[in-house]
């Protein structure tokens, strides 16, 4: 799958990913729910749990200047920010030990942990090739690492619904040239139904989902839907409706923590 070469990318690549990271129509649709700011991984969120209720209440971030590469909870916008800002895509070209080596003396930083690496190489992929939106077994890894966890090589490793919304949403904001794969539709539809959400939301409201043999009103959910996510509070009924919106809730709230850890990052960028 054609692999960009990196010296065809202007200088301006760190503008253009930061104007996406700020960008209010990419962060936000339609007034959503404000959710609180953790100082833990989106690994620790179980998105299958609906949410009852958001707290409109932030928190400061764990993340500084002294720990950006060693610290977990590093959004893995933030690391690709901060090289673009350091290096410019000069760093998409090196090779790891390269990295890590320019990493620790440009940044006073003794190591890098290894999951931060992780995070940096799904940018990088994202940034030269684009079999990211066109086959699953680089989505698969690529997803785990934008949700903070190693990728696993020697088993299936079947992400939830919100963890996709998580990986999409970064790379929506890494680039906006490219179309989904059927491939990837595909399984993304598949991942919906193994976790029963029939009606995807933004930003997976591209994919299809069969929804044969499952009574469901997609058209019905969706215009409840604004309401839910505004209020943060799923129904507690016991119809496929509430169902479905108690699900999707929790999707949601899974997907908000990790923007709102972004825009909370974004101001550690300056200091960088």
């Amino acid at each position: 799958m054609g692999q960009r070469v990196c010296m065809t990318f202007s200088n301006d690549i760190f503008e253009r990913v930061l104007s996406k990271v700020r960008d209010p129509v990419a962060i936000v649709e339609e007034d959503p729910t404000v959710v609180v700011e953790t100082t833990q991984g989106d690994e620790d969120v179980n998105p299958t749990v609906p949410a009852v209720a958001v707290e409109a209440k932030s928190k400061v971030s764990n993340v500084s200047v002294a720990n950006l590469f060693r610290s977990p909870d590093t959004h893995p916008l933030i690391l690709d920010l901060a090289l673009l800002r350091k290096y410019k895509s000069e760093w998409l070209s090196w090779e790891l030990e390269t990295l890590v080596s320019k990493i620790t003396a440009d940044f006073s930083t003794p190591t890098v942990s290894d999951i931060n690496l992780e995070k940096v190489q799904a940018c990088k992929a994202l940034h030269l090739v684009d079999d990211f939106w066109l086959r699953w077994e680089v989505f698969l890894p690529c997803c785990a690492a934008f949700n903070g966890m190693f990728a696993d090589f020697r088993s299936m490793q079947v992400p939830d619904v919100a963890e996709c919304m998580v990986a999409v949403d970064v790379a929506n904001r890494i680039r906006d040239d490219m179309q989904w794969s059927q491939e990837i539709n595909t399984f993304l539809s598949v991942v919906h139904r193994h976790q029963g959400i029939m009606c995807p939301q933004p930003p997976l409201d591209f994919v299809k989902v069969d929804t044969e043999g499952f009574p469901v009103d997609c058209a019905s959910i969706m215009a409840k839907w604004p309401l839910v996510r505004a209020s943060g509070k799923a129904p507690t009924g016991a119809t496929i409706e509430d169902e479905q919106l108690r699900r999707m809730l929790g999707s949601w709230v899974y997907l908000e923590m990790a923007r709102a850890r972004l825009n909370t990052q974004l101001q550690v960028l300056q200091y960088v």
